[in-house]
C-alpha cells in the first residue's frame, strides 16, 4: 500500500506535527488521539480503512489525489459528532446492503457538518443525513455502484428529518435520487443530475427551494409529494426517459411554486395528481417554458386548485391530457399563457387574444379514457374518426382547459434558457 503523509494541526493555536500512515487503522488512531477542533491534513495516496469521527475536527485531503478506500462492507465514514468538515477526499468502497443503508458518508443527530470538494464513487449511497441540522454539501461528485437497473442503486444524497441544509454545485451521476424527506429549510441549488430515477424527490418537506439545477437523461426530474412552501425555480429538465418520463410530478402539497423552469423533451412535462377532495392546497405554475414534449400538462384525478399563468407552451404534441373521464374542474386561475396552437386574432393589439383558447377533445376521448387504445394513435382509422368528429360531431366535445386571455407572443425568458 502506498504511504500517505499525514499532518495533524490544532486550529487554535496553530500547531503542526508530521507523521506517516503506514498501516491500516492509522487514520482512525490519529482521529482518536487528536484534540477536538484539530485539522488532519492528508497527502496524496490511498488509505484502506473505514473510520468513525466522534469529535469536532476537519479532515482535509488533496482534491482528486487522496483516496479513502472502504473495505466493501458497511459505511466508509461515519460522523457521530457535530462540527465535522470533510474536504478534498475521494471516498469509495461502501457495502451493498440496502437494509443497512451502507454509504460513503453517514451521519445522525449532528449539526454544523460540511462535505466539500469530495469525490464519492463505488458506494451504494453517497451521503446520508438523518435528524441533523446546519449541513452543507457542495462541489462534490457522487456516483453509485455501476448497476444497470436504476432501483438497485443508492441515493446520491439522502436527507431525512433534517433542517437548515444547503446542497449546492454538486455533480450527481449514475445513482437513484437526490432524496429529501420530512425536512425543512432546504436549498438545492446549481446541481447537475444525470442518469438517475428522480432528479429530486421531495416528500413531506417544508420551505424547500430547488433553484438552478440541470437535470437530464432521467426518469423524472422532480417528484414532489406533500409538504408545503415548496419552490422549484430556474431549473432545466431535459430528456426524461420512457413513455412515462416526467419533467415535474406534483402530488398534493400546499403552496407549491413552479416558476421559470425549462421543461423540454419529456413524455409529460407537468404531471399533476390532485385529489378531488383536497382542501387548502394550491399549485402556482408560472413563467415556465414547456417546449417539445409529448404532453405539456397531464392531470390525473382532478383539474383543480391550480394557478397557471404566463407560461409558454410550444411544440408539444398535446397541450393537455387527463386520466379520469369528466375529472372535477374548479378553483383554477388559468390565463395569459402562450399557446402555439392558438388561432385567434388580436385586433386591439393589446398582446392578448380576442377569444379564449380552449382545449377540446374529440376522438382523443377514446384513448384518454382507455390508454390501451393509444396504441392506435395516429393510425389512419383513428385520424379519420377524429376528422369526422371535428367536422360533424355527434355530441359536444369535452373541454379540458380554457385560457380566457391567451398571449400572442412568447415570454422573453423562454429563449433565455439554453439547452447545453
Amino acid at each position: 500500500m502506498r504511504t500517505v503523509a499525514l499532518g495533524i494541526r490544532k486550529l487554535f493555536p496553530s500547531l503542526w506535527l508530521g507523521a506517516v500512515i503506514a498501516q491500516a487503522g492509522a487514520l482512525q488512531q490519529a482521529i482518536d488521539r487528536v484534540e477536538p477542533g484539530a485539522m488532519i491534513e492528508l497527502g496524496s495516496g490511498v488509505i484502506e480503512e473505514s473510520v468513525t469521527i466522534d469529535k469536532p475536527l476537519t479532515l482535509k485531503g488533496v482534491e482528486g489525489k487522496t483516496l479513502l478506500q472502504g473495505p466493501g462492507r458497511g459505511t466508509v465514514v461515519t460522523i457521530g459528532s457535530s462540527h465535522v468538515h470533510l474536504e478534498g477526499l475521494t471516498i469509495q468502497g461502501s457495502g451493498r446492503r440496502r437494509e443497512r443503508l451502507d454509504a460513503a458518508v453517514k451521519m445522525d443527530g449532528v449539526s454544523d457538518v460540511s462535505i466539500k470538494g469530495c469525490k464519492i464513487e463505488k458506494s451504494l449511497f453517497g451521503i446520508i443525513a438523518e435528524r441533523s441540522a446546519h449541513l452543507e454539501f457542495s462541489r462534490n461528485s457522487i456516483r453509485s455502484y455501476p448497476e444497470k437497473v436504476v432501483d438497485n442503486r443508492g441515493d446520491f444524497i439522502r436527507l431525512w428529518g433534517s433542517h437548515d441544509i444547503k446542497v449546492r454545485g454538486n455533480r450527481l451521476e449514475h445513482g437513484r435520487d437526490l432524496s429529501v424527506t420530512r425536512s425543512h429549510n432546504v436549498l438545492l441549488a446549481d446541481n447537475r443530475i444525470r442518469e438517475a430515477r428522480y432528479g429530486i424527490l421531495a416528500s413531506m418537506d417544508t420551505n424547500l427551494t430547488a433553484r438552478g439545477n440541470d437535470i437530464r437523461n432521467i426518469y423524472a426530474g422532480f417528484f414532489i409529494r406533500g409538504g408545503r412552501d415548496l419552490n422549484a425555480t430556474g431549473n432545466t429538465v431535459f430528456d426524461t426517459r420512457t413513455a412515462t418520463g416526467t419533467g415535474i410530478l406534483l402530488a398534493h402539497g400546499r403552496n407549491i411554486h413552479i416558476s421559470d423552469n425549462l421543461l423540454m423533451a419529456c413524455a409529460q412535462a407537468l404531471y399533476i395528481d390532485a385529489s378531488p377532495v383536497e382542501i387548502g392546497m394550491r399549485r402556482y405554475i408560472y413563467h415556465n417554458a414547456v417546449v417539445d414534449n409529448v404532453t405539456a400538462l397531464h392531470f390525473h384525478a382532478a383539474l383543480r386548485n391550480n394557478t397557471i399563468r404566463d407560461n409558454d407552451f410550444v411544440g408539444n404534441l398535446h397541450d393537455v391530457e387527463r386520466d379520469i373521464p369528466k375529472a372535477k374542474r374548479e378553483h383554477n386561475d388559468i390565463a395569459l399563457n402562450y399557446w402555439d396552437r392558438y388561432e385567434g386574432f388580436d385586433r386591439d393589439r393589446d398582446g392578448v387574444g380576442d377569444t379564449p383558447y380552449r382545449v377540446l377533445i374529440y376522438a382523443d376521448k377514446l384513448w384518454q379514457d382507455d390508454h390501451r387504445l393509444k396504441f392506435f394513435y395516429a393510425t389512419p382509422i383513428l385520424s379519420l374518426v377524429d376528422f369526422i368528429e371535428r367536422l360533424a360531431p355527434f355530441d359536444a366535445p369535452e373541454e379540458l382547459l380554457k385560457d380566457p386571455r391567451p398571449r400572442m407572443q412568447r415570454n422573453i425568458h423562454s429563449t433565455a434558457i439554453e439547452v447545453k
